[in-house]
């Protein structure tokens, strides 16, 4: 970015032109500069707990077909046969019925590995050769419990490049044998981009979140950090007498062991895996939330609340204390961001201007015209 924090404090910006939220053409650079390059979180591995269970997933105009194979190995295919470029899976997940992927148009037979096996009822041909027509190979990998794929398949870089310095930062927290014990799933009427700024900045939360401001004062402020403030007069971590992420700041689980003094006075920890995912972990429990493009003004949100298998396993164990504010939040931005989209048809709106504490939305633009650029676009 060329700019430190504390210089990007003190100055205006200019955002992105309006037209990057709205146009179709746009909206196909960045599928190809970061939807179909970079490595993306899909979800758990529990999702996927047995041999031929599958899910199919949607990247942009791309369908993914990720499945278990009989060894228990999760492999990632185009969802497209090497014939005639059928679909091969048109229910959104379940369980394959034998140890074959069978292409429903014609019958071509693959393994759970990608191999064609067979072609039943054609004409025998010399030239056809079954190891030609494997499957279009997915990358997939997984970290912590956590599933990735990317859609440069062979070409795909190491996973472990993508991570960084996350399992770094959250290394103190059980996330491998963590459990999903709550789910929630919406759609949302705008543009990814418009998304991930609104996570970028706390600006809005004084207006849009008044019970995540209680508990976080910085964010009562409109701050993304207490040090942002030029006063130094904003108290660090979350609200006296509060311990995690609720609405009442209580806790009803234990915590995790491991947490240093500073994550437990903090009361969360973001890990940012950007065009796809982040992870929030708190004291008790980590939220995991992802996203899905779904064209210039839609995209798909989804978010996992991960808890310790031994609080799952407790028959009074209930998840709405540690989920609802959560999901008022979710709710809180979704209305947001529909606003910011809607608002984005002005004709006369060529692009907007980033305040002061906006410095991390820059960042994330700054990300944006380097990955178009990077791209050859």
């Amino acid at each position: 970015m060329g700019s430190t924090k504390s210089d990007l404090l003190t100055r205006l910006e200019a955002g992105l032109p309006t037209r990057c939220y709205l146009d179709a053409g746009h909206y196909e650079r960045e599928l190809e500069a970061f939807w179909y390059r970079h490595w993306l979180g899909v979800g758990r591995e529990e999702d996927l707990p047995r041999p031929r269970d599958y899910r199919l997933l949607r990247v942009g105009d791309q369908s993914i077909l990720l499945l278990r194979d009989l060894g228990g190995r999760l492999r990632a295919f185009h969802n497209t046969c090497r014939h005639r470029g059928s679909a091969l899976c048109g229910g959104p997940d379940g369980r394959l019925p034998g140890a074959a992927i069978v292409c429903p148009y014609h019958g071509w037979t693959y393994s759970l590995e990608g191999e064609l096996l067979a072609t039943p009822h054609q004409i025998a041909s010399p030239e056809l050769r079954r190891s030609d027509h494997r499957l279009y190979r997915v990358a997939v990998d997984t970290w912590e419990g956590f599933v990735f794929v990317n859609l440069l398949g062979d070409d795909a870089p190491p996973l472990a490049t993508f991570l960084g310095t996350l399992p770094q930062e959250l290394a103190h927290w059980p996330l491998a044998r963590l459990r999903i014990g709550h789910r929630a799933r919406r759609e949302l009427a705008c543009n990814w981009k418009i998304f991930w700024e609104n996570f970028s900045e706390c600006f809005h939360c004084p207006g849009v979140h008044p019970e995540l401001s209680r508990l976080v004062p910085a964010y009562g402020r409109g701050l993304l950090a207490a040090d942002d403030d030029p006063r130094g007069a904003t108290a660090a971590g979350l609200a006296e007498g509060a311990v995690t992420w609720t609405l009442d700041g209580k806790s009803h689980l234990p915590a995790f062991e491991g947490l240093d003094p500073e994550e437990r006075r903090r009361g969360q920890t973001f890990g940012v895996l950007r065009p796809s995912m982040f992870v929030v972990a708190h004291v008790d429990y980590v939220r995991l939330v992802r996203m899905l493009p779904r064209g210039p003004e839609r995209m798909e949100l989804a978010m996992d609340w991960l808890f310790a298998p031994e609080v799952l396993a407790d028959a009074d164990f209930d998840p709405r204390h540690a989920v609802a504010l959560g999901e008022r939040v979710l709710e809180q931005d979704a209305l947001a961001c529909e606003r910011n989209q809607q608002g984005l048809h002005c004709l006369r709106h060529e692009r907007g201007v980033l305040v002061p504490q906006e410095y991390a939305v820059l960042e994330f633009q700054d990300w944006i015209r380097r990955g178009l650029g990077a791209a050859g676009s």
